[in-house]
């Protein structure tokens, strides 16, 4: 087979019609309309407790006993007893968000429990999820399962591709390797030939293995991805270092404020250029033909992203100076941007260090 596939919440308060967003009595209202505004939250928070029941047991096939949590004017939170959970929902009833982790030999028959298995099969023939991550909410829904002893994980959303990635992979094959070793000295202006560590492998049903690198010293970071069928970098990231630390928290804001000012002057023709230079050099792609759109609001607005009819979007991240230090393909709907350092484990379990 050709391989590939994508608090506590504490304290508790009562639920009054105010917090529920109806009116509240005031002093001057007679005794049987107070009593009549508390029931009513009372019999809104149980029907929010209902609601949050039934969609716990929908994802996990079991019933748990849940406790109220933070309560405001816009949305009242639960979680089950004796675990972390995020279950949150509006005031008017309707699913903000629900976070939900589960050892998987505790599902009993909930919505995503077949279609894991069927996932884990089809990826890692043999092996199956420890651990699963429930998620769900007005802007997203999937999961991602674990398993720490094996060093794999697959992420699976709705309605978009399913892929795993395998944290501890054997080595790469050697046309992969010889590829690898070109980018990286590349990268590093052939400095340093050799020394990129393999460091996971994006398994997607149906496609080629994607290889992902990394290297880090004082100098440099990096990290590329090469799909091993046709040998396209995907995924690409240099930064240089300049010696320099920020001491305290202060200096930090200084820093990314003076950034922020200088990243705003830039122009998008300018940084069209720039990207049309980088990503030929980076990734040895011509984006000729595709449209560039600047990241919009302050955690983003060092990104661009690029479209053209026909073929996959590019992200990509640039310095305050103009140049790109990042960009990514998105062939197959894997996130190379996943920045996880650690494999979560099931519930008993302590989180896994996988890279230094």
């Amino acid at each position: 087979m050709n391989k590939k596939i994508m608090i506590p919440i504490v304290g508790a308060a009562l639920l009054s019609g105010s917090l529920l967003g109806y009116n509240t009595t005031t002093q001057a209202n007679s005794s049987n309309n107070v009593n009549s505004s508390v029931e009513q939250g009372a019999k809104s928070e149980q029907t929010l407790m209902q609601k949050a029941q039934a969609k716990v047991k929908e994802l996990t096939g079991n019933t748990y006993t849940l406790i109220q949590g933070t309560t405001t004017k816009d949305s009242i939170h639960f979680n089950r007893e004796n675990f972390n959970d995020i279950i949150a929902y509006k005031a008017n009833g309707e699913l903000e968000h629900i976070s939900i982790k589960i050892n998987y030999e505790d599902l009993k028959g909930g919505k995503y429990q077949t279609k894991l298995k069927e996932t884990w099969d089809a990826l890692f023939p043999g092996e199956e999820p420890k651990f699963v991550n429930i998620s769900e909410s007005a802007f997203y829904t999937g999961t991602f399962s674990s398993n720490a002893m094996q060093n794999k994980q697959i992420f699976m959303k709705e309605n978009v591709h399913v892929y795993g990635v395998d944290y501890a992979p054997d080595d790469a094959p050697t046309s992969v390797q010889k590829k690898a070793d070109e980018v990286f000295s590349k990268f590093t202006d052939g400095k340093v030939k050799q020394g990129a560590k393999l460091d996971r492998v994006y398994v997607s049903e149906g496609q080629p293995n994607v290889y992902q690198y990394k290297y880090k010293s004082k100098a440099v970071d990096v990290t590329f991805a090469i799909e091993e069928q046709t040998m396209e970098v995907l995924q690409a990231y240099v930064h240089h270092s300049d010696g320099t630390s920020v001491n305290n928290y202060e200096e930090f804001q200084a820093r990314e404020k003076e950034k922020s000012a200088t990243i705003k002057k830039l122009t998008l023709d300018t940084l069209m250029k720039n990207a049309m230079r980088d990503a030929k050099y980076m990734l040895n792609l011509d984006l000729k033909g595709y449209k560039g759109e600047r990241g919009t609001n302050p955690w983003d607005e060092d990104s661009m992203t690029f479209t053209k009819e026909g073929a996959p979007s590019v992200t990509a991240s640039f310095n305050k100076d103009g140049s790109f230090r990042s960009f990514v393909v998105d062939k197959y709907g894997q996130d190379m941007n996943f920045y996880g350092n650690t494999i979560v484990g099931p519930a008993n379990e302590e989180l896994k260090l996988l890279i230094d």
